[in-house]
């Protein structure tokens, strides 16, 4: 790709108002220094990374649930023993660990019983342990999707909203070189007419009091206030370009060449991937609402516990004064049943007794899904479908959109190819018509008629580029 260098030259006769910039930018500069200092920009960066940062907090691994409590201390003096005595109505600690089953393990120290003296103790440690087993659908992957979701609209919205305000430059520079163009041209023509009707009164071939020279007086002013219309739409076009860039035009000397590199995709770009998104996420609640109704758990624990005392006056607190309790238990249930089987089992060391026992208990309902989970299934399906409506459509959209992208890539080509040749035409014969006027076979005013035609080209060639990059920033739109 080659750089084109657009500049901002003075013509005699041109409007003594029009102000030549002294520190014109390329157009690159312009661009960098508008992102750097838009305020909107900024805002928007911002709130991109706070919405990545979110998903990355949200997205970071599970660690064991810790929590632990005292239990209530109490320390009292007892008079008649002399003695101060210590008690706790049980500290504990629960982990629960990040699998599937949430497998929770209890640890606790009972109730405790102590006095100064050591005379007299009493404790009841105890450790458990559960797990639930999951059969049927166990996948949930909502949070992923959703995570991913809001990752993709975060980065696209920034992407797409920083290209936007690009394309919002691109469209105000060529106002104004437009703008400027029209000034010149105008300026030019009232500059002709004048000389032709100076030249026809000189050479007699026109009254002051004919119609011919009202008709070309008449033009002369339609010219001015067109004139007057221009320079109050560049006083115009000035303020836009300084609200939207947050500084003030100084001209542009160089624009690039857009690159139009551009092949569709065939899944489409990150709007499409939203929608996709979408169906995968009602495809998900419909499979959790069915989980939700046909899963069965199983949980299976067991606990083991110890008690222990020295004191009879606590016997009435504590069923013996040292024994060891255990107990295994499973329950299997679903929507529609549930069953629980419990083995206990006691062992007195003073008596040296073990005291077994089970419980077994269920329940059956044989109508457990009712008429409000029916029709929230029915409503997830729904949404299913209207995704997958939607998915298709925004697809279909994505390949025309890139049809029409590809038609206007083409147009765009043949119109900078047919205006360097029309270019480089007028530049042969404004160095023809140089070569005449140095043979005196041509007038000054044929060399400034193509040199200004020269400077017109200058203009058109700064706004084609101009289009060429903003359907560039229509192909990384639509590429994102």
């Amino acid at each position: 790709m080659h750089t084109r260098t657009i500049r901002i030259f003075t013509l005699c006769g041109l409007l003594a108002s029009l102000t030549i910039p002294l520190a014109a930018q390329s157009l690159e500069d312009i661009v960098t220094k508008a992102l750097g200092q838009s305020s909107q920009i900024q805002n928007l960066e911002i709130t991109k990374t706070n919405a990545l940062l979110s998903l990355d907090i949200a997205q970071a691994d599970e660690t064991v649930d810790i929590a632990v409590t005292t239990g209530d201390i109490t320390a009292a003096y007892d008079t008649t023993s002399s003695t101060y005595v210590f008690s706790t109505t049980g500290a504990g600690a629960t982990f629960i660990l990040p699998d599937d089953g949430e497998t929770t393990i209890s640890v606790s120290s009972g109730n405790v019983y102590y006095t100064a003296s050591g005379n007299a103790y009493a404790a009841s440690p105890e450790i458990s342990v559960d797990h639930t087993f999951v059969y049927g659908y166990t996948d949930d992957y909502r949070s992923d999707i959703v995570n991913a979701q809001s990752k993709v609209v975060a980065v696209n919205t920034y992407e797409t909203s920083k290209l936007n305000f690009t394309g919002t430059i691109y469209t105000q520079i060529s106002s104004l070189l437009a703008n400027e163009q029209s000034i010149k041209q105008t300026q030019k023509d009232i500059d002709d007419l004048k000389r032709d009707l100076d030249q026809s009164l000189k050479l007699k071939l026109l009254d002051e009091g004919s119609i011919s020279y009202q008709s070309k007086q008449q033009e002369i002013a339609k010219n001015e206030a067109t004139l007057t219309g221009l320079q109050a739409s560049r006083g115009l076009l000035l303020k836009q370009f300084a609200t939207i860039t947050e500084f003030t035009w100084e001209g542009v000397d160089a624009i690039k060449e857009p690159k139009l590199d551009f092949s569709s995709k065939a899944d489409g770009n990150s709007s499409v991937k939203i929608k996709e998104l979408d169906l995968a996420l009602a495809k998900e609640d419909l499979a959790l609402k069915l989980a939700e109704l046909n899963n069965k758990n199983l949980k299976v624990g067991g606990s083991l516990s110890y008690a222990k005392t020295n004191d009879t006056s606590l016997y009435t607190s504590y069923s013996t004064t040292d024994a060891l309790d255990s107990s295994l238990s499973a329950t299997l249930s679903s929507k529609q049943f549930s069953v629980t089987a419990k083995l206990n089992g006691n062992y007195d060391m003073v008596a040296n007794d073990f005291t077994p026992s089970v419980t077994v208990g269920g329940s059956w309902n044989n109508n457990p899904t009712n008429k409000a989970d029916n029709l929230m299934v029915q409503q997830l399906q729904n949404e299913v479908l209207l995704a997958q409506l939607e998915y298709n459509s925004a697809l279909t959209d994505y390949q025309q959109s890139a049809i029409s992208l590809e038609n206007d890539i083409a147009s765009w080509k043949l119109t900078y190819t047919l205006l360097k040749q029309t270019m480089e035409y007028n530049k042969q014969l404004l160095a023809q018509q140089k070569q005449l006027f140095s043979q005196g076979l041509a007038a000054q005013a044929d060399v400034d008629d193509a040199s200004f035609t020269v400077e017109m080209d200058s203009y058109d060639l700064a706004t084609t580029l101009l289009d060429g990059l903003a359907l560039e920033n229509e192909i990384n739109i639509l590429q994102l």
